[in-house]
């Protein structure tokens, strides 16, 4: 006769094995999390930032169809840029005539401001020798400028706050 051994198999675990299971999966998933709201903020960041340049694109196109001045107005304030069209006399005012558009920065944190005066002709061409348009995130703590003179507009990005 043969001698049979028993094996017994044990296919279910145990407690604390489980609980090991549960605290890596919460630990997992709280960097994950933590990851995933950085993106958001970066990526909304980058929108508001694409959102603008929109803005400055379309004011030169508007410009340039309707053969007038169109000013861009920055509204700390409301943390919003108001394009308004000015017609064809020329002034250092961007922030009369008629209201064409509102852009308005979505998020937290991301602050809207500006030095200078920005105002296209029907060329398309900034009136005034050079103004800017700084888009900025205490958050990300970053920054986003366009600047925007006679035939130019160049970019300027870092870390901080806003240079003036």
């Amino acid at each position: 006769m043969k001698n049979y051994k028993i094996i017994k198999k044990n296919f279910g675990i145990t407690l604390i094995e489980f609980l090991i299971i549960i605290i890596i999966i919460a630990i997992l998933t709280n960097i994950g999390i933590s990851a995933w709201e950085r993106f958001y903020e970066i990526n909304e960041y980058n929108n508001n930032i694409m959102a603008v340049e929109y803005t400055i694109n379309k004011s030169k196109i508007i410009a340039m169809e309707k053969t007038i001045n169109i000013g861009i107005c920055i509204d700390s304030e409301n943390n919003q840029i108001i394009v308004y069209e000015i017609g064809y006399e020329r002034n250092n005012n961007p922030c009369s005539g008629t209201r064409l558009f509102t852009v308005k920065p979505k998020g937290e944190g991301t602050q809207i401001s500006s030095s200078g005066i920005i105002i296209f002709d029907p060329r398309g061409l900034n009136i005034i020798d050079e103004g800017d348009i700084c888009i900025q995130n205490t958050k990300l703590n970053t920054y986003y400028k366009i600047v925007i003179g006679k035939g130019y507009q160049k970019i300027e990005k870092g870390k901080g706050l806003c240079p003036s």
